[in-house]
């Protein structure tokens, strides 16, 4: 193409006449100009394209994580407002000087212990390594670190302070007020029932486990209602990659 301008060029300004060169001249310009524009609209298109795959891919590893996390507080929550329930049959019993039955021992191994709970921040670490701003929109993005460095982290924190209590004294009374525990059959049966019955420091500290457990169910509620809103968001950002 460009040859070709150039050969008429050639002729016009040989021929002198100087106004019909000029127009191709232009004409040539603006040809050029505009394949640049193109060039860089196409570059511009590439570059959008790679930048919303990689959005795309950031959100649907996050939109996993969460949904994993989801999964693993349901089951801690349902654990911790068993044990909650325990703890109350315990103290009821005690106070009321029931007599050890089966069911005592059940509700004693569902008391006396705790729960690790999986969180999985492997997603939210990559994020923060590639960088948060491959995800465009900014509330999200706000929502995505304050989902995990904030309510994740307080979650964590409560369920660290139930993992220090039991260690604190929790298995201590296992280990010494009871001769036979077995966490699969769920099944925890003391050495002396009644002395254990009228051990008012033993029954201080279920009672502060019980608080502990609630403070942990709270966190983890919370903590699931903020996983709730925070996959609704990124599905709906998801939806609006995807269509564009």
């Amino acid at each position: 193409m460009l040859p070709f301008f150039r050969k008429i060029r050639y002729h016009l300004a040989k021929d002198n006449q100087f106004f019909k060169y000029s127009r191709y001249a232009i004409g040539e310009i603006v040809l050029v100009v505009a394949g640049i524009l193109i060039a860089l609209q196409i570059n511009n298109w590439n570059e959008d394209r790679k930048s919303r795959q990689v959005e795309i891919i950031t959100l649907s590893e996050l939109k996993n994580s969460i949904e994993a996390n989801i999964q693993n507080m349901d089951s801690t929550e349902a654990k911790i407002t068993h044990r909650m329930a325990s703890i109350n049959a315990i103290l009821k019993a005690l106070e009321n000087n029931e007599a050890f039955s089966d069911s005592l021992s059940n509700h004693f191994a569902w008391a006396m212990i705790y729960d690790r709970m999986p969180i999985n921040t492997g997603a939210y670490e990559s994020f923060k390594e590639s960088g948060t701003q491959v995800v465009k929109d900014d509330k999200l993005r706000f929502m995505i670190t304050n989902y995990f460095d904030y309510h994740i982290g307080v979650l964590e924190d409560f369920l660290t302070e139930v993992r220090d209590d039991f260690y604190s004294y929790m298995l201590g009374y296992l280990r010494e007020n009871f001769k036979s525990y077995v966490g699969v059959d769920r099944i925890a049966i003391p050495k002396d029932y009644k002395a254990l019955s009228q051990n008012e420091t033993y029954i201080l500290s279920l009672g502060i486990f019980y608080d502990v457990q609630r403070d942990a169910l709270r966190g983890t509620r919370q903590a699931k209602k903020r996983s709730v809103e925070l996959l609704h968001k990124i599905d709906h950002r998801l939806n609006e990659l995807n269509n564009n």
